[in-house]
């Protein structure tokens, strides 16, 4: 019978990553749709837009600096902090997830061919040097799908928590006048569904290595409990008559 070496579980396809996948593109394919039939931005979108780029600027130094997990660099330096760390399989996930993202990202924007919020809106707040084209985000696009490739490795208790950064990430492109809402969801959909189709490509580990320890830790014994001594027992050990 051949065992799975120690703190190397056996790598699955799930089915919730096919489901999810289903789920993002078919969020992206609704996104597209939509903007093919309006020409100009819808007022709810607008306003919703304007009620975060209108934000005090003394919010800059906390949103901006998140915002950093979408660019094209943090690929490699996730996936650097995942090899220091010894989880090869995690950074090659996030190299593939980040950069999948990233290229589908650039293709869907030409694809899309929408127009940055200074173009298409009268009153915009810029705080970034922007360029190019609007949907989907691409750094929205890249913070989801690095976040998504990680997380079937991860305790639970850390899924949780990184599951904010992508949010941020996007309410920060907003705030600084780079995209509007509906570019940001698009984003989050590409992201989220080539981290899925990563998944399903690679694999993905049965038990997290975490898990996998705190389950052994928390264990109880399967050794018998040792019968305790019978109080009359003698020096000698023998029973009583």
């Amino acid at each position: 019978m051949v065992t799975q070496p120690p703190g190397r579980p056996a790598r699955i396809r799930r089915r919730v990553d096919a489901f999810m996948l289903a789920g993002a593109l078919g969020v992206l394919l609704v996104a597209i749709v939509l903007l093919g039939h309006v020409t100009q931005v819808p007022e709810w979108e607008a306003s919703l837009f304007h009620s975060i780029n209108n934000l005090p600027n003394g919010l800059r130094p906390f949103v901006v600096p998140p915002m950093e997990l979408g660019t094209i660099w943090a690929i490699p330096v996730v996936a650097l902090v995942c090899a220091v760390a010894r989880r090869r399989r995690m950074a090659a996930m996030a190299v593939a997830a980040g950069y999948g993202a990233y290229g589908l990202a650039r293709g869907a924007k030409l694809f899309a061919g929408r127009a940055r919020p200074g173009d298409l809106l009268a009153t915009v707040h810029v705080r970034d040097n922007l360029s190019g084209l609007g949907f989907p985000s691409g750094h929205a696009a890249v913070a989801a799908a690095l976040v998504c490739a990680v997380l079937p490795y991860l305790a639970w208790r850390w899924r949780w928590a990184l599951l904010v950064l992508p949010v941020i990430v996007g309410f920060a492109r907003v705030y600084v006048g780079a995209h509007l809402p509906l570019d940001v969801v698009g984003g989050w959909a590409l992201g989220v569904a080539a981290a899925c189709m990563a998944h399903l490509i690679f694999g993905v580990p049965e038990r997290t290595w975490l898990e996998s320890r705190a389950s052994a830790a928390e264990a109880p014994s399967l050794a018998p409990e040792p019968v305790p001594e019978h109080p009359r027992a003698g020096a000698t050990g023998r029973s009583p008559g």
